[in-house]
């Protein structure tokens, strides 16, 4: 994905594929008709397997969102590049992958969303605990501008991946039931992402963080 420079299992290297991927899917998306005529916008939920050499294999489509999004987020997956394969005590293995692919009608690329932020109550770094997520059930996310000022989140997602199984929930911005069961699922070994939308001058932002469930 144009990150083989960089050394494996490093930050720089996270990073580095993380922007690779958003912009690839940036500039080969296509945004159906029948979508754009309907209004209809949001985040499409899709996994992937990415085999010992690189190849992305089953493609699959967790949460559609209509007027042919989930199709069209299935074809950027088969359109991608080999990736570097994941390695397991140095020897490639499968890696199963969980992407939200946003659709929105006047989409920007994450580099501007970069002086935004998102936090939810106390939660900081990359890492975080089960007590740590139950603890903030009844804090809202928020989500902050370039001048540090409070923006309304339009959509608001939280997604838990283990072992290859994905959980995910959605609302218009509040931390509704359903966003909490999928914060209880937590367990040491997953990861759980919170992503969020937000409007600036009519163009949708989407910014997002992942922590890895230590203990």
């Amino acid at each position: 994905m144009g990150c083989e420079a960089l050394r494996s299992g490093t930050e720089e290297k996270r990073k580095c594929a993380d922007q690779e991927m958003v912009r690839f899917i940036s500039r080969h998306l296509v945004y159906p008709d029948s979508a754009i005529t309907m209004g209809i916008q949001g985040t499409v939920y899709v996994s992937f397997v990415v085999d010992e050499a690189g190849k992305v294999q089953r493609p699959n489509l967790l949460i559609d969102i209509g007027g042919g999004c989930g199709a069209a987020a299935l074809d950027v997956i088969r359109e991608m590049p080999d990736w570097e394969p994941g390695l397991r005590y140095g020897h490639p293995v499968k890696v199963k992958l969980n992407l939200p692919i946003q659709f929105f009608l006047k989409n920007i690329e994450k580099d501007v969303a970069e002086p935004y932020s998102l936090t939810w109550g106390d939660l900081k770094g990359q890492d975080a605990t089960r007590q740590e997520l139950l603890k903030n059930l009844e804090n809202a996310v928020t989500v902050r501008g370039p001048e540090g000022d409070n923006r309304h989140i339009a959509e608001l997602s939280f997604l838990y991946e283990k072992n290859g199984k994905t959980a995910v929930a959605k609302s218009h911005g509040e931390v509704n039931e359903e966003l909490k069961k999928i914060a209880r699922k937590a367990k040491k070994g997953g990861r759980f992402t919170i992503s969020a939308s937000t409007l600036d001058k009519g163009q949708f932002i989407s910014v997002s963080r992942s922590f890895e469930i230590i203990q």
